[in-house]
């Protein structure tokens, strides 16, 4: 019985912290987009050094601006 409550324990908290890395990840992203578009421009990636410098191969669309899907995946490196 306790290894049961141990490991429900365990998932609550994982799960938890997904949450909470998504919601880090959104907010990052509506902190960069200054002009509120919805998208990351090169120059408003300059805010963040490492973003700004790998910002093409982040860019898989190549429309010169990040989406959150594609912003995500920089975040998660």
């Amino acid at each position: 019985m306790k290894v049961i409550v141990t490991v429900f324990i365990s998932l609550i908290a994982l799960s938890s912290l997904s949450t909470a890395h998504a919601g880090s990840v959104e907010s990052r992203f509506k902190e960069l987009d200054r002009n509120r578009d919805g998208a990351i421009s090169k120059s408003e990636a300059a805010q963040e050094p490492a973003l700004w410098s790998r910002f093409s191969s982040y860019d898989q669309d190549k429309d010169g601006k990040l989406s959150l899907r594609e912003f995500s995946n920089y975040a998660r490196q």
